[in-house]
């Protein structure tokens, strides 16, 4: 029979990871994220870091995209509790960019790396929301899986708060009460966070193009899809809902509205997937209380490890694969950053994106996109000519991208530096275009084509030739 929790209260946190890591000097927690961070066991725990009443250890916080408060990133804190943030939002990306917070570059793919058994961040505790069914006794991690069971399995304590606002999802997100040491009962937990769905009926001129370039380009009936989330990928699922493709399947590291509006639509039965067949697989869900409605006890939806979304040999498996995600800039080398605005402001993190850039860089397997309009919203062009010195790369000119702006596709794909560079150029916004093009054909470091003419259309552009008009 399996061993039951210990029931607790949330004021009861902080005693019991005392006790049990009484004369340790150091301890690393790893925090369930995203929709279903444990925020009410952060702020007490924070609480009795700060009252000092107990003789806790050092505690290094570990942990990918955290929702709501994160307390313990205040000022003054830094000598008894630190972050290492593995993605962030702005609560952990400003206590980062402030020296308050470090960032732990990772891929989701590469996450057992840090936090597996022997591995530098392998935790002492774990922190996460579950929520149970009544008639199994079973608990479910609901809307985060990503690399909890690595750390459930390798931790000396899990505490987990109960919470009933969180769906019951199906697949590894499905663990026995006997993995949990403590489960807290509290009328003080907080829901799982949602948000509204988005307005696929009111997409910008921009956004529009772009979805109508992917789809019509490179989508295909029984095609594998991964979209991220953002104004770009929710442009991508609407033409998609519109195009008459059918039997998709999906394979992604976070679901979200825009995926259950497919799958409610038939459009994603999952059929035709060689791996997971008949399901859609994910390691994280956000969105709306309908699709939290829409996941509860589904089981066309099973939630996987990381891991196991993001690993390069099941995505191809899974060929033809679609996979639409955006990030900050390109240079004209075809660089891609997504994680760092420059190399004093870090922004986010790599997230998935090189996971599934890397797993599709032979054609045979699929197709990777990197989407974004092609000015920000205070006009500044979001192709340059060299990439900000000093930050990451999610894709270099080495990994076979696709381009999507609004005014085409560069498929840089095995082109040489010179037509890549001439590709990128093409896609810009048409106030930094010529003068794009104008630096690559006056730089002799970029090899031109043989019989290259400023008025032609570079090899790998596709311009947009659709009836969306942009204005300005």
């Amino acid at each position: 029979m399996s061993r039951a929790p210990i029931s607790i209260s949330l004021d009861k946190i902080a005693e019991v990871i005392a006790d049990k890591f009484r004369g340790e000097q150091q301890i690393t927690c790893y925090v369930g994220s995203n929709t279903a961070t444990p925020t009410a066991s952060l702020e007490v725990l924070t609480e009795a870091i700060k009252n000092g009443g107990l003789r806790l250890p050092f505690i290094r916080m570990v942990h990918i995209l955290l929702q709501g408060p994160v307390p313990y990133v205040a000022e003054g804190l830094q000598d008894k509790v630190m972050t290492y943030s593995i993605f962030s939002l702005e609560n952990v990306r400003k206590a980062a960019n402030e020296g308050r917070a470090y960032y732990l570059p990772c891929t989701l793919a590469n996450l057992e790396r840090m936090i597996g058994a022997g591995r530098e961040f392998e935790p002492d505790v774990v922190f996460i929301k579950v929520t149970r069914n009544e008639k199994t006794g079973e608990f479910s991690l609901g809307l985060s899986v990503e690399a909890l069971y690595s750390a459930l399995a390798n931790a000396d304590m899990v505490i987990a708060e109960l919470d009933p606002s969180m769906p019951f999802t199906q697949g590894q997100s499905v663990i026995d009460p006997s993995a949990i040491d403590y489960l807290v009962c509290d009328e003080g937990i907080k829901p799982v966070y949602d948000f509204p769905a988005p307005d696929y009926a009111n997409l910008s001129p921009q956004e529009q193009r772009i979805g109508e370039l992917i789809t019509g380009r490179f989508l295909q009936d029984g095609a594998t899809i991964q979209v991220g989330i953002g104004k770009i990928p929710d442009a991508v699922i609407a033409t998609i809902r519109d195009s008459g493709c059918k039997d998709l399947g999906i394979q992604t590291e976070l679901y979200g509205d825009g995926l259950m509006l497919l799958q409610k639509a038939g459009i994603v039965n999952n059929r035709r997937k060689k791996v997971d067949t008949g399901y859609s697989t994910t390691s994280m869900i956000a969105g709306s209380k309908e699709l939290y409605d829409f996941v509860h006890m589904r089981t066309s939806v099973q939630m996987r490890a990381c891991t196991y979304t993001n690993a390069a040999e099941v995505i191809r498996k899974n060929a033809p694969f679609l996979s639409v995600n955006t990030a900050i800039g390109v240079d004209l080398f075809g660089n891609v950053w997504a994680d760092f605005i420059d190399a004093r402001r870090y922004y986010s993190g790599v997230g998935g994106q090189p996971d599934f850039i890397r797993a599709l860089g032979d054609h045979a397997y699929g197709v990777p996109i990197i989407a974004f309009n092609s000015v920000t919203d205070k006009g500044e062009s979001k192709i340059s000519i060299t990439h900000p010195s000093g930050v990451s790369l999610t894709a270099t000119w080495y990994d076979g991208v696709v381009i999507a702006t609004e005014y085409g596709i560069a498929d840089l794909r095995d082109l040489t530096v010179g037509e890549k560079a001439l590709a990128i150029a093409a896609v810009a916004h048409p106030k930094f275009r010529e003068q794009f093009i104008r630096h690559v054909v006056d730089d002799p470091f970029f090899t031109k084509p043989r019989e290259l003419s400023t008025r032609s259309v570079p090899r790998g552009v596709i311009p947009y030739k659709g009836n969306v008009t942009i204005n300005g």
